[in-house]
């Protein structure tokens, strides 16, 4: 449900705006705790950075996150922050630099910490320009995520085009072998999230670019995004099985449970 909005939600002409007609725009999905936002630093950040990539002024987030805590109806949910151009005059060529956002609050639902992953069958391809920013066109991952209907399975692992595993179709990575830890490049294409951006704050984490043999023979595999933290791989159809209580995985779920908590 829509808790607030930077425009009259009754105005009609709002149909208008650049994020429906082009999406002009970017958005963070926000996971609330005890009505606290644990990542709120890392999104902020790079919504400030893709605001300044695509010209747009940033909404005031200090006061952003004092309307998320002050408007939610829960205290544990999941708050998404859709910011986008105004609207000035129809056409691609962007006429202004002011934005307008729209808060909305939607059911956080827990899964499972074991999941079963397989391969997607589409690939990804290079879009360096756009590539570390939440942008509201997300065409790719929606074709990728209909494989999902009929693979029957918790998520895809992702490649680019080269064959290099990038990301899943909403999570990001994390590769465990030899009690080192490793995570995908994704130089020319896949989004860092904000859990990632935080792990790298905690633990030494090598950013290397990796194939599919290389997580077949890892010891273990770790999914993160911001809403659901970070969760073991317990197989890959077709890679084979991994640990689930891996000494790494264990310290990772515990830095992330003392964030939440």
């Amino acid at each position: 449900m829509i808790i607030a909005a930077s425009f009259d939600l009754h105005d009609e002409t709002m149909w208008e705006n650049r994020a429906l007609m082009y999406g002009d725009g970017v958005f963070e999905t926000i996971r609330l705790v005890h009505n606290r936002m644990p990542l709120w630093a890392w999104h902020q950040q790079r919504l400030q950075q893709s605001c300044a990539y695509l010209q747009i002024k940033t909404p005031d987030l200090k006061a952003m996150a004092g309307l998320i805590q002050d408007q939610a109806t829960e205290s544990n949910a999941v708050i998404r922050l859709t910011v986008f151009r105004q609207q000035a005059t129809r056409g691609y060529q962007p006429h202004s630099h002011a934005c307008e956002w729209l808060m909305s609050q939607h059911p956080y639902q827990p899964q499972s910490h074991r999941q079963t992953l397989a391969l997607a069958d589409q690939r990804l391809t290079p879009q360096p320009i756009l590539r570390a920013m939440k942008h509201l066109n997300r065409l790719p991952q929606i074709l990728i995520a209909n494989e999902l209907c009929d693979k029957k399975v918790d998520d895809l692992v992702v490649l680019n085009q080269q064959d290099d595993v990038i990301e899943t179709t909403c999570q990001n990575l994390l590769v465990i072998k030899n009690n080192q830890i490793y995570t995908p490049d994704m130089q020319y294409c896949g989004v860092e999230g904000v859990a990632l951006s935080w792990l790298k704050r905690q633990l030494a984490l090598n950013t290397v670019k990796l194939k599919l043999q290389d997580i077949k023979d890892s010891d273990a595999v770790m999914t993160a995004n911001a809403i659901h933290g970070f969760r073991v791989v317990k197989s890959i159809k077709s890679l084979g099985s991994f640990q689930i209580n891996h000494p790494i995985c264990d310290r990772i779920h515990s830095l992330w449970q003392h964030l939440i908590d």
